[in-house]
C-alpha cells in the first residue's frame, strides 16, 4: 500500500505529459514504465466493484440470516402459545381430576348414608311388625270381654290399620333408596372409569408439552447460532467496507475528483451499526469501546489528506494518507478482536 501510496503521489503531482516524458522508470529500453504502472494502479482501483460485489454478497447473506432469525423468533411465539395452552390443559385436566376424586368420595358418603337409611327402615318395619301384633292381641283381649271391649277394639284395628299404612310406606321407601343406591353404584362405577383415563390424557399433555419445550429449546439455540454467523458476516462486511472506502479516496486521488465527498465515521455502514444499530448489544466488550477512536481517524485523515493534496500540500497529503492506514487497522484489528469474543 506504500508504494501505491508513492505512485498516487507521483502520478498527482505530475501531469500525464511529464510521466510519458520520464525515463528514469523505464526498466527495459522501448517500455514507458510510469504510463505502464498507471495503467495498473487504474485497473487496480478499478477492481473496487469486485471487492463491492463480495461485500454486497456477505451483506445479503446477513440479512438472509436475519431475516431466518426473525422467522425462528415468531416460531418460537407461537411454540409458547401452543405451550400456554397446552399447560392451561393440564391444569384443567387436573382440575377435572380432583373434582371427580371429590365426586367418588361424595357418592361413597353418599351410599353410606343409604345404608344407614335403609337401617332405620328396617327398624320401622320391625316397630310395625310388633305394633300390628299388639293390634291382634288387642283384638283378642276385647273379644274375651264382650261388649264392655267394643270402644277397645275399634282402637285395636285403627292401630293395625295404621301399622299396615307404616309398612306400606317403609317398604315403598325401602325401595326407592334401592333404586337410588343401584343408579349411585351406576355413577360411581362411571366416575372411577373415568379417572385412568383423564389420567392418561393428562399425562400425554404433559409429553406433548415437554417435546414443544424441547423443540422451543433447540430453536432457540439455533436462534443463537445464526444471530452469531450473521454478526460475523456483518463484521467481515465491515471490514471490505473499509478496505474499499480507502481505495475510493485513492481513486479521488488518482483522478483528481474536486467534487468529492466523503461521508462521516457516523454515517457510513459501520458508523450506523455501532451509534444506533445492534452493535450496543457488543458495548460491554473492550474492543467495541476502543472502536470510535480509529474510526473516526480513518475517515478524518481520508478528508485531510483530500484537502491537502487539491491545496497541493503534499507532506500533508502523504502523512494523512499514512494515519489513515494505520487507523484502518487498528480498526480492522478490533473488528477481528470483537468477532473472536462475541459467542454464540
Amino acid at each position: 500500500m506504500n508504494s501505491l501510496m508513492k505512485k498516487i503521489k507521483y502520478f498527482t503531482q505530475s501531469p500525464p505529459s511529464s510521466i510519458l516524458a520520464n525515463d528514469n522508470f523505464a526498466p527495459d529500453p522501448g517500455h514507458n514504465v510510469p504510463a505502464y504502472e498507471r495503467i495498473i494502479c487504474s485497473q487496480l482501483l478499478k477492481g473496487v466493484s469486485t471487492l463491492e460485489v463480495v461485500r454486497d454478497a456477505l451483506l445479503k447473506s446477513s440479512e438472509d440470516l436475519r431475516s431466518e432469525q426473525q422467522a425462528i423468533d415468531e416460531l418460537n411465539n407461537r411454540n409458547n402459545g401452543a405451550k400456554k395452552s397446552l399447560e392451561d390443559l393440564v391444569n384443567l385436566i387436573s382440575q377435572v381430576d380432583l373434582s371427580v376424586g371429590q365426586c367418588t368420595d361424595s357418592l361413597a358418603r353418599f351410599r353410606l348414608s343409604f345404608a344407614d337409611i335403609n337401617k332405620y327402615i328396617n327398624e320401622i318395619n320391625q316397630l310395625s311388625r310388633q305394633t300390628n301384633l299388639i293390634a291382634i292381641n288387642s283384638a283378642i283381649e276385647a273379644a274375651h270381654v264382650g261388649n264392655k271391649g267394643a270402644g277397645f277394639s275399634v282402637i285395636a284395628k285403627e292401630i293395625k290399620y295404621l301399622s299396615a299404612q307404616v309398612n306400606r310406606s317403609a317398604d315403598n321407601i325401602s325401595s326407592l333408596t334401592t333404586s337410588i343406591e343401584e343408579s349411585a353404584g351406576t355413577v360411581c362405577s362411571v366416575v372411577s372409569d373415568m379417572h385412568p383415563v383423564i389420567e392418561r390424557i393428562n399425562q400425554d399433555i404433559t409429553h406433548v408439552v415437554a417435546s414443544i419445550q424441547t423443540v422451543i429449546e433447540r430453536s432457540a439455540r439455533m436462534q443463537s447460532i445464526i444471530s452469531f454467523i450473521s454478526t460475523l458476516q456483518f463484521l467481515n462486511t465491515v471490514k471490505l467496507d473499509h478496505v474499499i472506502w480507502k481505495l475510493q479516496v485513492y481513486k479521488l486521488l488518482l483522478e483528481k475528483r474536486e467534487d468529492y465527498c466523503v461521508n462521516a465515521h457516523t454515517d457510513c455502514r459501520l458508523g450506523k451499526w455501532y451509534y444506533a444499530g445492534e452493535g450496543r448489544n457488543f458495548s460491554q466488550h473492550v474492543a467495541y469501546r476502543q472502536l470510535e477512536e480509529p474510526h473516526a481517524r480513518v475517515h478524518s485523515a481520508g478528508r485531510q489528506a483530500l484537502e491537502a493534496f487539491f491545496n497541493a500540500d503534499l507532506p500533508t497529503m502523504e502523512a494523512e494518507l499514512m494515519e489513515m492506514e494505520e487507523a484502518s487497522n487498528r480498526v480492522v484489528l478490533l473488528v477481528e478482536t470483537l468477532a473472536t469474543d462475541i459467542k454464540c
